[in-house]
């Protein structure tokens, strides 16, 4: 009957330590996670403000003035008042291949 008791008694302090290390892992395991999360959030926060950065950055960098001061600095200039030249009507390339097959259906909608 001793060893009876004393069998049970082993068997219920083991229980107790599988319980209380059982917990423990699940503590120690809810940490890291939480650990990794924060983290996790960190980087996205640091990563959103990268991103809100550069996406500053660019529109800077495509603003006129400095699309200017870029031209300027590869030594491009404004054309002369006579050099732009202003197309009216399609292309010619748009018009090159209709025949007179074509013409004469009116298929050529710019005509």
């Amino acid at each position: 009957m001793l060893k009876k008791t004393r069998n049970l008694r082993l068997a219920a302090l083991v229980g107790i330590c599988m319980v209380g290390f059982l917990f423990a892992w699940q503590n120690v395991q809810a940490l890291k996670y939480g650990y990794s999360i924060e983290k996790i959030r960190r980087e996205i926060k640091d990563l959103e403000s990268a991103n809100t950065y550069l996406k500053k950055e660019i529109q800077a960098s495509l603003s006129p003035e400095k699309l200017e001061a870029e031209a300027v600095k590869l030594g491009m200039v404004y054309p002369e008042p006579g050099a732009v030249v202003i197309l009216d009507g399609p292309p010619a390339a748009a018009k090159a291949g209709r025949g007179w097959l074509a013409k004469l259906f009116n298929f050529n909608k710019a005509s």
